[in-house]
């Protein structure tokens, strides 16, 4: 059964909390250009970010940076309580700026997972029903209050981490499984450029292409081909804002065999195409 206990949206900003109590996997790959906050009241879940699984426990925050796949899964039992914020740094993040946090930044080097004691719990748990109050009660200038109590979320996470080491912090999960998911993820990350298939990628990891094919996608969420043109396309976002390749050797160094394949590619994982990404990074528009 799934019961809603509150769905808030407000501009910038999407809160939910959801209480499952059967087997729950999600379905669909996670890549877009919010942020998230994963808060875990009770349960255990298997969280996959970017290239790890791990083991998220009772009372825990989950950081998710802007274009990061992630997926979460079933550990243990099948209930689990979850708060979820969805947030639109471009809304967000000039208002965090004037408090001197860089909100990009934060996300940047502080994805992951962080466990909080009972204290830090309660504390997290009160700044969540603010926001969710804020919104409901609409009260003179409560968007900026909701976004103050965001920015409040985010210093005081970076207050518990002054003694953890993070980015990303977490019990990775140990099944070898999940073991092997991770070194093909970090294997197709770090040579995006060039060409791979499910077969050559099985034969360099020794296991059959059904096997990886079936295990990638039940922990990743994303088939391998998908993964591929995700990591591929993530880097092709910076080469058109940091470097003035033009398209066609962007598409030539990151082996796609036609730049009209590339951008079909593209479009399809930004909603834009090379050519107007370029643009809108370069002007701010």
């Amino acid at each position: 059964m799934k019961s809603t206990v509150f769905e808030e949206h407000t501009d910038g900003l999407a809160i939910d909390r959801v209480i499952r109590d059967y087997e729950f996997t999600m379905t669909t790959k996670h890549f877009h250009t919010e942020c998230e906050i994963y808060y875990l009241l009770k349960g255990e879940r298997y969280y996959f970010i970017d290239k790890q699984t791990y083991l998220v426990k009772q009372g825990s925050l989950v950081f998710i940076d802007r274009r990061q796949i992630h997926k979460t899964s079933m550990a243990g039992q099948s209930y689990h309580d979850r708060i979820l914020l969805e947030i639109d740094g471009e809304k967000i993040a000039p208002f965090t700026r004037l408090l001197g946090l860089d909100f990009y930044h934060f996300f940047e080097a502080h994805y992951g997972v962080l466990e909080l004691d009972a204290g830090q719990q309660r504390y997290v748990e009160e700044l969540l029903a603010s926001i969710v109050a804020e919104i409901r009660e609409k009260k003179v200038n409560y968007e900026a209050m909701v976004k103050m109590q965001v920015a409040s979320l985010l210093i005081y996470s970076l207050r518990c981490l002054k003694n953890q080491t993070f980015a990303p912090k977490g019990e990775e999960a140990q099944t070898a499984k999940h073991r092997k998911v991770h070194e093909v993820a970090d294997y197709i990350i770090n040579n995006s450029g060039g060409s791979k298939s499910l077969e050559d990628l099985a034969k360099r990891f020794y296991v059959s292409k059904c096997y990886l094919s079936r295990i990638f996608k039940e922990v990743t969420g994303s088939t391998v081909n998908e993964f591929i043109n995700i990591q591929k396309i993530k880097q092709a976002q910076r080469l058109l804002s940091d470097t003035d390749h033009n398209i066609t050797e962007i598409s030539e160094m990151l082996g796609y065999e036609s730049i009209t394949y590339f951008e079909k590619v593209f479009k399809k994982y930004t909603e834009t195409s090379p050519l107007k990404y370029r643009k809108r990074q370069r002007t701010g528009r």
